[in-house]
C-alpha cells in the first residue's frame, strides 16, 4: 500500500489503497483538506504541492491541467487533490491558506 504523507501544520500521513484521489487517500488518513467544489475540478481549494514521489501520482489530464492554468498555477509540482491519483508513495505541502504563495509574491513586491 503507498505511504501518503500531508506535510501542514496539522499534516497526517498513512497508507493507503492504490489508485484512489488524494482528497480521498486526505480522508482515509484523517487531514481534512478543504474542496469547495466538492471534489469535480471546478476549483482549485484542494490544490497541493508535490514535494516528492510526482512520478508516483497519476498524469494530469487536460480538465486539471486548464483549470491550474487558469489559477496561474503553472510549475509542474501543483496538482489538484481531487484529480490526483496515489500510484506509489508522495509527499505533498498542503498550502494554509488557498493563495498562500500569490500573497506572499504580492506582499514582497509591494514592499
Amino acid at each position: 500500500m503507498p505511504r501518503v504523507t500531508f506535510l501542514h501544520s496539522n499534516g497526517r500521513s498513512g497508507e493507503v489503497d492504490e489508485n484512489i484521489s488524494l482528497l480521498d487517500a486526505a480522508k482515509e488518513v484523517g487531514f481534512r483538506l478543504n474542496h469547495d467544489c466538492g471534489g469535480n475540478a471546478s476549483c482549485t481549494t484542494c490544490r497541493v504541492e508535490v514535494q516528492a514521489g510526482h512520478e508516483h501520482l497519476s498524469e494530469i489530464d487536460f480538465d486539471e491541467q486548464d483549470l491550474l492554468d487558469r489559477e496561474a498555477l503553472t510549475e509542474a509540482h501543483h496538482r489538484l487533490a481531487c484529480q490526483a491519483r496515489v500510484l506509489g508513495d508522495v509527499v505533498v505541502r498542503v498550502p494554509e491558506a488557498k493563495w498562500e504563495n500569490q500573497k506572499t509574491t504580492a506582499t514582497e513586491a509591494w514592499g
